[in-house]
């Protein structure tokens, strides 16, 4: 028998994501399917134009927007910690290569901010990053005492 089938056993009582909630996380699933894809497409296109270090930073830019996705849809402890150190490098690498240009893909989500997606990765990300604070279960438990 388990715990969760107990009177006394533990039990989860948050609740789900609703509202503009589930709305930024179908948006950061949907971003992160799209950089995937397009990761895939633009590392080939790199790979057969001899740009191993665009190949690799585009990946790089996917996988991390992919362990942001992951991160915020399951919500423990430590994915939620994944979600915070992707997030912060989604808002971080885009602003650096505004000033530093790095060799990225012309469909990176980093490339000069996210200018190819009118800078809404970056600001998905900053949102993101501020959601995970609001929404932290040990903020809220030390809040609520």
């Amino acid at each position: 028998m388990d715990q969760g089938s107990q009177s006394g056993g533990l039990h989860d009582s948050r609740r789900s994501a609703l509202g503009w909630a589930r709305v930024l996380l179908f948006i950061i699933i949907a971003f992160a399917a799209a950089f995937v894809w397009l990761g895939i497409v633009g590392a080939t296109s790199a790979f057969l134009n001899s740009l191993p270090g665009t190949a690799v930073l585009t990946l790089v830019a996917a996988v991390v927007w992919s362990l942001m996705a992951a991160g915020i849809v399951h919500n423990g402890r430590r994915m939620r910690r994944i979600a915070w150190a992707a997030a912060a490098v989604n808002v971080i690498i885009p602003i650096i290569d505004l000033w530093a240009a790095m060799p990225l893909d012309t469909w990176s989500p980093w490339r000069s901010g996210g200018v190819a997606y009118w800078y809404i990765p970056t600001l998905v990300a900053a949102v993101t990053l501020w959601w995970l604070y609001h929404s932290s279960p040990a903020r809220l438990a030390q809040q609520n005492g």
